[in-house]
């Protein structure tokens, strides 16, 4: 994968950052990696997993942004059908959660960051599924969101974004034609609604080139990516 002795310290080091907490979720209770922000707080940022659930590799994004000053909640959206643990195949899991359920989810921990780093803007970042949802929570009406990053997130159905007040900063991959088929609804409709964002189509990588415990991972295009997250949460969540 390409993983460095140095990346693979800088893993352990962002995992070690974590804590697994529970608390209430949208119908019943929900768990999740919380990591609180090294230094004076940026921000504090809930980060949604791909579609194979709270893994270690989504442990660690949240700790890595704990590091660089964000405290950060990473839900496990596969609780209330016993966790990520316990699913034998988390992809197939998630599928038999509704949308609705899944956004109110997504809400409850957004409020739990709140709560627990208060006084301090938020955001959401999202991979995969996860990405999916970010977009779907910004379709579902205002939130308490300053800022948001899906990574190469399908498009929600017919999405209008009324009433959000997110800066955007979509993130996709240039081979990712499934993907990037809803690319077109999401520009017109977040144009048409208002929404201050960017569109970034990074060029020769696929689909989850983000994650580094992947075969599509680049490790060049990952970490610049990362920076310019970074760069978009700095300029919004000031």
């Amino acid at each position: 994968l390409g993983i460095g002795r140095r990346q693979l310290v800088e893993v352990a080091a962002a995992l070690a950052r974590t804590s697994t907490i529970t608390f209430a979720g949208g119908t019943g209770e929900l768990s999740g990696a919380f990591a609180v922000a090294e230094g004076t707080p940026r921000g504090a940022v809930v980060v949604i997993h791909e579609n194979r659930g709270l893994t270690d590799h989504i442990r660690a994004v949240a700790g890595r942004l704990a590091g660089d000053g964000y405290t950060a909640l990473a839900p496990d959206l596969l609780s209330r059908v016993g966790g990520t643990s316990g699913a034998p195949d988390a992809t197939a899991a998630l599928g038999t959660i509704p949308e609705a359920d899944l956004v109110a989810d997504v809400r409850s921990s957004l409020a739990e960051l709140g709560r627990r780093a208060p006084g301090t803007a938020l955001a959401a970042v999202g991979f995969c599924f996860g990405g999916g949802m970010v977009w779907r929570l910004l379709n579902s009406g205002p939130s308490e969101l300053a800022a948001a990053v899906p990574f190469y997130g399908p498009a929600p159905e017919n999405p209008s974004f009324t009433g959000v007040d997110a800066a955007v900063l979509g993130v996709f991959a240039e081979n990712d034609a499934r993907v990037n088929a809803g690319l077109e609804t999401l520009d017109s409709a977040l144009s048409t609604a208002g929404v201050r964002y960017e569109i970034v189509v990074v060029p020769g990588v696929g689909h989850a080139f983000f994650n580094d415990t992947g075969p599509r991972y680049d490790a060049r295009a990952a970490s610049e990516i990362y920076q310019r997250m970074l760069a978009w949460f700095g300029a919004n969540l000031a």
